[in-house]
């Protein structure tokens, strides 16, 4: 400053000289020749900043100070500054600083304190607040505000006339309103015999299915960056987080609006049906936060299929792309049909051949994408075993003979033989005809005389004992009570006597399984009923552990140890340890289970009541998470599926379907949280995996 007043001065002096004046502009030779508060540079007195008040042409306020150049009271100071400036606050303390800004050259002489007050935005006198000095022209101090609405904030100099500065605040409590409107369930209504509504819950969403939710808000000042949605499990049930919101693009007039996809198969639903609770929250600019609630009901039901005039006894069986393959009889066992069913719920064909009392088995999937799934009726005397591809076409393997006694009974099992120029078989047994006559069908194979050879007198096998199938083996338990392996020779007919033959111990053996080269299997003797291993190589005679009561069909599950389970007769599931043969008796109070426990994965079983029809999923296996009311007796073990796409490919991270039939002729798809069986499981399931093979080297299907 003293340098831009100096060169003022010298402009002066140039001036002067131009003019031919004689006597400089305030010439001096020190400091004492010029007026006080001026400097002498280069013999030339230069008057800055601030000089006695008493110099001025009238006394300065304290605010003001005498330049001394113009001695002339000019502002102290070039302004006050109040942060903060105009704007929306919250409701809460809000921290106030005003900073006096001195003008250059000029002493500061702060005053010890500002005056501080809040007014209404009416102009009604509201506080006056009490302020601190920082130092340095800073003043501070807070306010809580009473109440929402317009307040003008005024800071100024004590002294009348002083610097002062006044700012509008708009308080805001209140956060930005929202709703949240969930999307109403799609509604398929019943067609063919099926119903896809869950008849106590109409209007609930499946748990497979996705469901849109719709956030949306009239107030303008909410920031979409704050919006959240949370959405809580069932009754305890784990909680979804972290949901992405997607803008829409027309919001019907509304400030702000969103939707966000709901994965229905994520939050904990630790029941057959309930509420998921969806709560979004959201903030305004400020910082006010609100939230508001709606909720999605969700069912397991898929859907019930009702087959007119039908029992159904044998276990459906899943191909290679889901689809449901049902057979089903009469009550006289000598007419019924054989049902494809699409996982949707939608029946693909239907075939009227004779009653089906063995379950079905699927096998591979063929080069065209086919697949045969092979079938033994019998309707009337007309008995006949052969298969299906892809239509209600029916195609004998074998020859056909009439006999109203004989009956496939017990489940048919595929294994691969590389005999001839076939490699799929199916293995079956005809009870009630030749002592029991055991086949194989081979339908691949080119000599019409080797597509079905059969073995006479090997043993009746009753329902619901069951065969295996095992490398070039076959291994069945009779009704007099030995356990037989079988094989085909070289020629591709049977070898003339049994690969091995050892007595059980039992003389009504139920449904076997396999693990770690070990069969396990129950007997239906009343009392003295058993659960028996053997060999699977036939190598010793088997042992048995009495059970006090029939035991029927057998499954085995994997970690974190082996465990055969069995239903008991006498209202109870028995868990036998494969490894030690320690058990455990788990009650099931008023249900005896008839049908193999499904080992699901994420440790879950699945149960069916032969007494009511009571399905229930437990985990672990003595603790029931959910149950649901099919109001029929079930006595066909369960089946258990992944989800699938409309190509029938597996739906990675999707949950699964159970397949249950009842007595009545209704078949349920339920969709449970385990994404197919347990792999880990040794034998998961009736006849070890979805197909029904009946052989522990079928690889479980995989559900990612």
């Amino acid at each position: 400053m003293i340098v831009v007043m100096w060169r003022k001065v010298l402009g002066l002096l140039l001036m002067g000289a131009l003019c031919a004046c004689t006597q400089p502009i305030n010439r001096c030779e020190t400091a004492a020749d010029c007026r006080s508060g001026a400097l002498c540079l280069q013999n030339v007195c230069v008057y800055d900043g601030e000089i006695d008040s008493q110099a001025c042409d009238r006394p300065c306020a304290t605010y003001e100070a005498c330049s001394a150049l113009t001695l002339k009271c000019q502002p102290r100071f070039t302004g006050l500054v109040v942060s903060p400036s105009d704007t929306t606050v919250d409701g809460g303390t809000l921290s106030v600083r005003a900073e006096l800004r001195v003008t250059p050259g000029f002493a500061a002489n702060f005053p010890e304190s500002l005056n501080i007050g809040v007014s209404r935005g009416d102009g009604g006198t509201v506080a006056s607040l009490p302020t601190t000095t920082e130092g340095d022209g800073v003043y501070t101090t807070q306010w809580s505000p009473s109440g929402e609405g317009a307040y003008r904030l005024t800071a100024a100099y004590p002294e009348q006339g002083g610097p002062s500065t006044t700012v509008g605040l708009t308080v805001d409590t209140t956060g930005p309103l929202l709703s949240v409107v969930p999307t109403a369930s799609p509604s398929r209504e019943p067609d063919g015999g099926f119903i896809y509504k869950d008849p106590a819950a109409p209007g609930a969403w499946r748990r497979d299915q996705t469901a849109t939710v719709r956030v949306d808000s009239s107030s303008a000042d909410l920031d979409p960056q704050s919006v959240s949605v949370l959405v809580r499990g069932f009754d305890g049930g784990v909680a979804l987080e972290g949901l992405t919101l997607a803008p829409s693009t027309s919001c019907d007039g509304k400030a702000y609006c969103a939707t966000v996809e709901v994965p229905l198969w994520k939050p904990g639903l630790p029941a057959f049906r309930g509420e998921f609770a969806v709560e979004v929250s959201a903030k305004d600019r400020v910082g006010n936060q609100t939230s508001a609630k709606g909720s999605i009901p969700v069912t397991r039901w898929k859907w019930r299929h009702g087959i007119n005039s039908a029992v159904i006894t044998a276990t459906p069986a899943v191909g290679n792309k889901g689809v449901l393959y049902v057979g089903t009889t009469n009550g006289g066992n000598n007419d019924g049909r054989l049902l494809a069913i699409s996982e949707e719920g939608r029946l693909l064909w239907e075939a009227s051949t004779g009653a089906v009392i063995a379950s079905p088995a699927v096998g591979n999937a063929l080069p065209d994408g086919s697949e045969r799934v092979y079938a033994a009726h019998r309707k009337a005397s007309a008995n006949r075993v052969g298969f299906y591809a892809g239509s209600s076409s029916f195609v004998s393997s074998c020859v056909d003979f009439a006999s109203t006694t004989a009956l496939v009974q017990s489940a048919l099992s595929i294994g691969q033989v590389s005999v001839g120029s076939a490699s799929e078989t199916v293995y079956g047994v005809y009870t009630g005809r030749a002592g029991g006559t055991l086949f194989a069908a081979r339908p691949d194979e080119s000599d019409p005389l080797l597509q079905c050879p059969t073995n006479l007198g090997v043993g009746d096998v009753v329902a619901p004992g069951t065969m295996l199938a095992s490398g070039p083996f076959v291994v069945l338990g009779t009704s007099t009570g030995r356990l037989k392996s079988y094989a085909l020779g070289s020629s591709g007919l049977w070898s003339s006597s049994a690969q091995w033959d050892r007595p059980l111990g039992v003389l009504n053996p139920t449904a076997m399984a396999v693990a770690d080269g070990r069969i396990f299997g129950g007997s239906n003797d009343g009392s003295n009923s058993r659960l028996f291993t053997a060999p699977l190589d036939g190598g010793q005679d088997p042992t048995n552990t009495p059970t006090g009561a029939p035991a029927w069909n057998a499954s085995i599950g994997g970690s974190p140890e082996s465990r055969v389970v069995v239903g008991l007769q006498n209202n109870n599931l028995l868990a036998l340890d494969a490894a030690d043969g320690g058990t455990q008796s788990i009650q099931t109070p008023s249900e005896v289970i008839k049908g193999a426990p499904v080992w699901g994965a994420g440790g879950y079983v699945y149960t069916a009541s032969s007494t009511s029809g009571v399905i229930q999923a437990r985990r672990p296996l003595d603790h029931l998470e959910w149950q649901f009311d099919a109001e029929s007796p079930i006595e066909a073990s369960m089946n258990l599926d992944c989800s699938r796409a409309a190509d029938g490919g597996v739906m990675p991270g999707m949950p699964g379907v159970l397949y249950a039939a009842s007595q009545d002729g209704r078949v349920f798809a339920i969709v449970v949280d385990s994404p197919g069986l347990d792999s880990t499981a040794p034998w998961p399931k009736y006849q070890h995996d979805s197909r029904n093979t009946g052989n522990p080297d079928t690889p479980l299907t995989s559900c990612p």
